[in-house]
């Protein structure tokens, strides 16, 4: 084989790796234009994502009630992240919350999330239904979260905060970006990828 040849073998091999692991594109929808034969799967993933909701907003009023701000956020992250993965578990799909304005790495969105996510940051709320995510054999939900007077004390402006949370926010999570959000944005996202219904 020729130097040529051997040069033109090596070059093709090479875009064709690269290609290989390019993120693969994926096709998404506002909910409401998600094609019909979705719409039984994504009304069972609005269940676990309205499961997902009332659980931590149940959780944080109690530790408000109990303790304040300071307790309801050293709680926050951890039931959270416990009480998502057991009804993921418990439903045999995925499920978790994710944020542009991250407080904790490991919430960071999935591959598929990221551009809807980072494409949202700073809107209101009201005004972004949700959306779904053709995965393949799997339909990704993307539902916002939405900013809320609760939320306000770990999450909103710095006159929100209080001395106590600031101080325990620059120990715990000293890179945070998830302050200074204000009432009826975006301040999350839930996420839920359930399997394709079968013909």
């Amino acid at each position: 084989m020729t130097r040529p040849n051997l040069a033109i073998i090596v070059a093709v091999m090479i875009n064709v790796v690269a290609v290989a692991q390019t993120p693969t594109a994926r096709t998404s929808w506002p909910i409401r234009e998600a094609p019909a034969e979705w719409r039984s799967t994504i009304s069972r993933a609005d269940v676990l994502i309205v499961s997902m909701q009332d659980s931590l907003l149940r959780q944080l009023h109690n530790k408000l009630a109990q303790g304040g701000s300071a307790l309801a956020f050293g709680s926050c992250h951890v039931d959270t992240t416990d009480l998502t993965y057991r009804i993921a578990r418990a439903e045999g799909i995925a499920a978790g919350v994710t944020s542009d304005r991250l407080r904790d790495p490991t919430n960071k969105p999935k591959g598929w999330a990221a551009g809807i996510v980072a494409a949202h940051t700073g809107r209101k709320a009201l005004d972004v239904k949700g959306f779904a995510v053709d995965l393949g054999d799997r339909i990704g939900v993307l539902r916002p979260m939405v900013q809320t007077k609760t939320c306000a004390s770990c999450h909103g402006t710095l006159d929100e905060l209080s001395p106590t949370v600031r101080r325990l926010i620059a120990e715990r999570y000293p890179h945070d970006r998830a302050t200074g959000i204000v009432e009826g944005e975006i301040r999350g996202w839930f996420w839920v990828e359930m399997p394709k219904p079968t013909r």
